[in-house]
């Protein structure tokens, strides 16, 4: 009995694949994850800044986080439909526990990582009376390794990172953030220093 159930499991994932190649599936929810992902990195750095006005500071914020929740989702996907891969063999125990992975053991443990940080800033922001704006604010600078480390998993990991236009997307995003950063590091000092110069005068 349980040989024409594996039996029958087995022919439905063939169908499966062969309908909807299971590696493309896993690719395009994993691009559109780290896509996401930029996005939402990108406008929470922007509704940082103080020279936007409020209006926009407020489409900001509503991106940063739909597309937090949409790149959690969709970063799911990735991981869950690796277990239906027939090339590669991933056991549900290696997506979900970090680095015991037969397949590029570090890049993959990373990625996994990088969700479980998306996921706890996302639960985080839902309780930020309860843990107070403060440690809220702490928990949330874990969004930029976070980010780091699914970028590494992106070009480490991806079977499609020799791709011109893939790589091209990874290097871009990642200078934009980088860049985006370096701006709200220099705005949040700028204050700081005035206040220095009116003390020496």
């Amino acid at each position: 009995m349980r040989k024409v159930r594996y039996t029958t499991m087995a022919t439905l994932l063939a169908q499966f694949s062969a309908h909807f190649p299971v590696w493309n599936t896993i690719r395009a929810a994993g691009l559109t994850s780290y896509l996401l992902m930029f996005v939402s990195v990108a406008a929470g750095i922007s509704h940082s800044f103080s020279f936007f006005k409020p209006k926009r500071k407020k489409q900001f914020l509503l991106v940063h986080q739909s597309s937090g929740w949409f790149g959690l989702l969709f970063g799911m996907i990735h991981g869950l439909v690796l277990s239906f891969d027939q090339s590669i063999h991933f056991p549900l125990s290696d997506i979900l526990i970090p680095f015991t992975s037969d397949y590029k053991p570090i890049s993959t443990g990373l990625g996994t990582i990088s969700l479980y940080i998306l996921f706890v800033l996302i639960i985080t922001s839902d309780f930020i009376k309860q843990l107070g704006r403060k440690t809220w604010k702490d928990i949330h600078f874990l969004a930029f390794p976070g980010y780091l480390l699914a970028l590494y998993h992106g070009i480490t990991s991806g079977t499609d990172t020799q791709q011109p236009l893939i790589l091209g997307m990874y290097s871009i995003t990642g200078c934009i953030v980088l860049i985006l950063l370096f701006l709200r590091i220099q705005h949040q000092s700028a204050p700081k220093n005035q206040k220095k110069l009116r003390k020496t005068k």
